[in-house]
């Protein structure tokens, strides 16, 4: 067993047995040239076959993996812990996260079972892009946020990365962060992102506590997604608020998970 940098030479390898992970097909494709253009894309050989592949993307402080897969003829040998192990010695004394589909069971006891501990859990929704009223806003730094955010992280791109004070600072500095207010009084909060390596699909992430403003929010998003020719909408929203708005579509419910390496 061996796990290298991936090569051009292997893409068709891997995907082709990438091409059936989901019952929808895959997204390696989709983003392979991208993740090797920056590094950080290693694939598995056992007895000189590509067998697996994953990604990671290194920060200051943290790291995120992604995109592990193995060969179906290739599972229950343990090349998934070998690559979570290989990710563990590329960037040292790091937080790693990733994130996993909640009936994904198997990745999950993996994860486990190598030290990873579920942090969060967020559903994710669709919406159609559409023009609608809303009386949202982007937020500014006048605006005060304390006690509204209550996530620790937020997607961006399929990324989940930590959300502190400075952080929101800088979301609003970039105006990605919209709110809903009533009466002067700031009623919720959610960060939006136009993914780089799915161009069309218009992310946003709710932060707050309450279903309260969640609607006025979700309508001003619908918006800016048709304006900027978004083909689809992803929501995600932590598993303990559910949303009661009727134009949510419901998808699926994953796992966010962390590991402190020391």
């Amino acid at each position: 067993m061996k796990i290298r940098s991936a090569q051009e030479s292997d893409k068709y390898t891997v995907l082709e047995f990438c091409k059936d992970t989901f019952q929808w097909g895959d997204y390696i494709a989709d983003v392979w040239d991208k993740w090797k253009s920056k590094g950080g894309l290693y694939v598995l050989e056992e007895n000189g076959l590509v067998v697996g592949v994953y990604h990671i993307v290194s920060f200051e402080k943290e790291a995120w993996i992604e995109g592990m897969r193995v060969h179906p003829q290739y599972r229950k040998k343990g090349f998934g812990t070998d690559m979570l192990a290989h990710a563990e010695s590329v960037i040292p004394n790091k937080v790693i996260r990733l994130i996993i589909e909640s009936e994904n069971h198997p990745s999950i006891r993996l994860a486990e079972s190598v030290g990873y501990k579920i942090e969060e859990k967020w559903m994710l929704y669709s919406m159609v892009p559409a023009k609608q009223e809303s009386s949202a806003i982007m937020a500014t730094p006048s605006f005060q946020l304390d006690g509204i955010i209550e996530s620790s992280t937020y997607a961006n791109s399929w990324k989940w990365l930590p959300l502190d004070a400075e952080e929101i600072k800088n979301l609003i500095e970039q105006n990605r962060v919209i709110i809903s207010i009533k009466d002067g009084k700031t009623l919720a909060a959610g960060i939006w992102n136009q993914s780089n390596e799915f161009p069309h699909v218009f992310q946003f992430v709710f932060v707050s506590r309450t279903n309260e403003g969640m609607s006025d929010i979700l309508k001003y998003v619908q918006n800016k997604a048709h304006d900027l020719n978004s083909e689809r909408i992803q929501v995600f929203i932590q598993e303990k608020i559910s949303p009661e708005v009727n134009f949510l579509d419901k998808k699926s419910l994953f796992y966010l998970m962390k590991k402190e390496l020391h």
